[in-house]
């Protein structure tokens, strides 16, 4: 139970980068400058969260070196962009919004949404 209130506490920016990394891991490594380039934020705002992440278990990281999730990491980055997926689906394909706008508000709600209310978005999406 413990673990279930640290995961929804987590804040919509860390998430954000979580799924970022979850879709950088593709390739060989993943550096900090490649997160910022993918956020289009600054690499001194990916350094401060980066070391974030890796205290609380969800990265690990050498100094100058490449980021690899941890097994909590990759976890919780899985759920975003199962969150996120689902949303984005279900907005294009049942709603008929269009794919930049629905994205966008994936993005969004990924991060407020109950896990009843994503359940039943899977359902509708399956039953189709």
């Amino acid at each position: 139970m413990k673990n279930d209130i640290l995961i929804k506490n987590i804040t919509p920016s860390k998430e954000n980068y979580l799924k970022v990394l979850l879709e950088l891991s593709g390739s060989e490594e993943v550096r900090s400058s490649e997160v910022a380039e993918a956020l289009g934020i600054t690499k001194a705002s990916v350094s401060c969260m980066m070391k974030r992440l890796r205290d609380e278990g969800y990265i690990t990281k050498e100094k100058y070196g490449t980021v690899t999730l941890t097994e909590k990491g990759l976890k919780e980055a899985v759920n975003v962009k199962r969150r996120y997926n689902l949303l984005k689906s279900f907005f294009v394909r049942i709603l008929g919004v269009d794919t930049a706008t629905a994205a966008e508000d994936a993005c969004r709600i990924e991060h407020i949404i109950s896990p009843e209310s994503l359940d039943k978005i899977d359902e509708q999406l399956n039953y189709l």
